[in-house]
């Protein structure tokens, strides 16, 4: 006599019971709770969304002179109130930071304990209590021996689900599959790469610096002016800019490209050379020096003939630098150089000047290509570029973060957690065979917390096989 029989599947597995958090009957208890609650969770992050939109559109740690001319006396100070200017190392900013990562650990504190049973004292004997639970279940009845049945309820689950154990007991006994464990806890790995990214970024932002150096050809230094403060701090070496080069799109001041040759000394003793440009930093002891900018040094000066229109010299050269106003003998006008141009037309110098008349302003070119472009200007005088000294500086972002392993570390563990979250699966399936020599009885269960729809398909072929594999044994 032989029966077989596949109990319906349930909606889903009957949930481990979820204890309700008893209220607190303190105000730490109260305290407790609140901290630990996802609303709270969701409330902070929303928060720190929003503000992290204002760190992004408002300019941070810059010169007070960029937040006066972009927004004012008015706004600057309540920029000032706010720490606006500086808003990731603000006293506000760094509560919520706080607040979050309490949030995080309290959440995963006081949920874990329950995961973490479900993990240890994962059921070993298949009983009937346990059957009727199940979602994923199935019988036979074969007139098979016990041993048999066991020996092919053995290879069919291991063969689709991998390492088999086995519970014995007097009624028979109870093979099982656990695997997969891990995939409960990728929710808390992620949790712990938040925290030790949160670490690491208020690590780097308290003790790193951030700073901008400007440097000449030729010149060494070993202190870097930090952004958004009036100091500057000491490097354990120095940096010296032996060339500084621009390349640019022919007959455009577009660059194409432009790099620094840089050398490191320390204790007097040159360790290292490099030429660095955008994207491609020096590194060392941790500091990172990138190409940042580069422009015309402050010292820089041109010397301008002063020319009658028939091209005679009508009064003595005048040497100045950017923003340094002159007048002319004869010619009511004031000038000033606004802007040095290194290369130009013709690869050699151009400068834009202007000229202030009244109250009227007019902008013109020299270039030293053509010396004679400004007689068209018409006026008593005119000028042309006699000699140049000017300095190209390379602009240089020096950063430092200790905090930066930490960062990397903690983007490690996030992918680790999230392809345990979103890629394993614990699945935990029983085979219980009683031990009835006359009509063996054969019950099958199983379980999965992600991925139905593949473990369905993986336990109703181990169903199939192991029915047709008993059903060729029977008497």
């Amino acid at each position: 006599m032989t029966s077989e029989s596949k109990t319906p599947d349930r909606p889903a597995d009957k949930p481990e019971r979820t204890e309700k958090p008893e209220k607190g009957t303190s105000l730490f208890g109260a305290v407790y709770d609140s901290l630990a609650s996802v609303t709270l969770a969701i409330f902070l992050l929303i928060i720190l969304a929003a503000t992290s939109i204002v760190g992004t559109v408002v300019l941070q740690k810059g010169r007070p002179e960029q937040y006066l001319q972009e927004y004012g006396q008015g706004l600057y100070r309540f920029f000032q109130f706010l720490a606006l200017d500086d808003m990731y190392r603000s006293w506000w900013f760094l509560t919520i930071l706080v607040l979050l990562l309490t949030n995080i650990t309290l959440c995963s504190v006081k949920r874990f304990p329950r995961v973490w049973r479900v993990i240890t004292q994962s059921p070993k004997t298949l009983d009937e209590a346990l059957f009727r639970r199940l979602r994923y279940r199935g019988s036979v009845r074969r007139g098979v021996p016990p041993e048999e049945a066991e020996e092919e309820a053995r290879q069919i689950l291991a063969s689709h689900f991998g390492k088999v154990r086995e519970e014995r007991s007097e009624n028979g006994v109870t093979l099982y599959v656990d695997k997969g464990w891990f995939g409960r806890i990728g929710a808390y790995i992620v949790h712990l790469s938040i925290l030790i990214l949160a670490v690491g970024a208020v690590y780097g932002g308290i003790y790193g610096f951030k700073g901008f150096v400007a440097i000449v050809e030729g010149q060494t230094i070993d202190r870097v002016p930090l952004r958004g403060k009036n100091s500057q701090i000491k490097l354990p070496f120095s940096v010296r800019c032996d060339d500084f080069q621009v390349i640019y799109y022919p007959g455009t001041q577009q660059p194409k490209d432009y790099f620094s040759d840089l050398v490191v000394f320390r204790n007097g003793a040159e360790i290292m050379r490099k030429r660095i440009e955008v994207n491609h930093p020096l590194i060392i002891d941790g500091i990172y020096f990138y190409q940042s900018s580069y422009g015309v040094h402050q010292s820089s000066t041109v010397t301008l003939d002063v020319l009658d229109p028939s091209g005679k010299v009508a009064a003595p050269a005048v040497t100045v630098g950017v923003g340094q106003a002159f007048n002319v003998l004869g010619d009511p006008s004031t000038y000033a150089i606004e802007e040095i141009y290194p290369t130009s037309v013709g690869g050699q110098p151009a400068v834009k000047m202007n000229q202030f008349l009244g109250s009227g302003r007019r902008e013109f070119f020299l270039a030293k290509a053509a010396p004679d472009r400004d007689n068209s200007r018409g006026g008593p005088v005119y000028f042309r570029i006699g000699d140049t000294a000017i300095l190209e500086y390379t602009g240089l972002q020096v950063a430092w973060d200790p905090g930066v392993n930490l960062v990397w570390l903690a983007c490690i563990v996030m992918i680790l957690g999230l392809y345990v979250t979103f890629f394993v699966a614990h699945q935990r399936v029983w085979i219980r065979i009683d031990g009835d020599t006359e009509n063996t009885a054969v019950l099958v269960g199983g379980s999965t917390n992600r991925n139905p729809a593949t473990f369905e398909r993986q336990f109703e072929g181990a169903l199939a096989d192991l029915k047709d594999a008993l059903k060729g044994k029977r008497k």
